[in-house]
C-alpha cells in the first residue's frame, strides 16, 4: 500500500474519484495519511459501497493507526456502463485492481475523461497476466497483458506517463 500512496502523490484538499472501491479500505487509509482528501468511492455493488461499510472502514483504521481520520468519503452507485459520477470535478482517478472486471471498459474510461478536471490523473493499479488468457484467483476473470492494458486506455484517449512495478506482476499505470 506505501508504494501505491507514494505514487498516487496525494495533495490536501485533492477531490479523488476511486472506480470499483467498495467500502474504500485502501481509500480509508491513504485519507488517514493526507488531511482533506475527498473521496468518491464508486462502485456497482450497494452491498459493498455504502455508508455503513464506509464507517466500518473508518472505525478500524482509527482504532488501528490511533488517530482520526480526517478524509471525506461519498459512496456512488454506478453501473456496468455508467460510473455517475460529475463532470470534470476530480484531481485524480483511481482503479484499483478492478479494471480487469470491467464489462464495459471503454465506456467507464469514457466516463473517466469526463469526469477529470484538466491536467488530472487516472491511475490504473492491476495485475497483469503473465500469459495470454491467465485468469484473476479471486474474480475467475481474465487478466490483462501490460502491452493489452496500455493500447486500451490510449485507445481511448489517455496517454501513460509512467509505470510502476509493484512486484508479484502488478502495476500502476499513470495516465493523463
Amino acid at each position: 500500500m506505501e508504494k501505491s500512496f507514494k505514487t498516487y502523490d496525494f495533495k490536501s484538499n485533492e477531490t479523488i474519484a476511486s472506480i470499483g472501491a467498495s467500502g474504500g479500505v485502501w481509500e480509508i487509509y491513504f485519507a488517514s495519511q493526507v488531511d482533506g482528501l475527498t473521496f468518491y468511492l464508486q462502485d456497482i455493488d450497494e452491498k459493498l459501497c455504502n455508508d455503513e461499510e464506509i464507517k466500518e472502514g473508518i472505525l478500524f483504521y482509527e482504532k488501528f493507526l490511533n488517530k482520526s481520520i480526517q478524509g471525506k468519503f461519498i459512496p456512488v452507485i454506478g453501473s456496468e456502463t455508467q460510473i455517475n459520477l460529475p463532470e470534470s470535478t476530480f484531481d485524480k482517478v483511481l482503479i484499483i485492481n478492478s479494471f480487469h472486471e470491467f464489462l464495459f471498459p471503454k465506456e467507464i474510461l469514457d466516463d473517466c475523461k469526463s469526469i477529470l478536471k484538466k491536467g488530472g490523473m487516472l491511475f490504473i493499479e492491476e495485475q497483469l497476466a503473465q500469459y495470454e488468457g491467465e485468469i484473476h484467483e479471486g474474480c475467475l476473470k481474465p487478466l490483462y497483458l501490460e502491452n493489452e492494458l496500455i493500447a486500451f486506455v490510449e485507445n481511448c484517449g489517455f496517454v501513460l506517463q509512467r509505470i510502476v512495478d509493484k512486484g508479484n506482476a502488478v502495476k500502476i499505470f499513470c495516465f493523463i
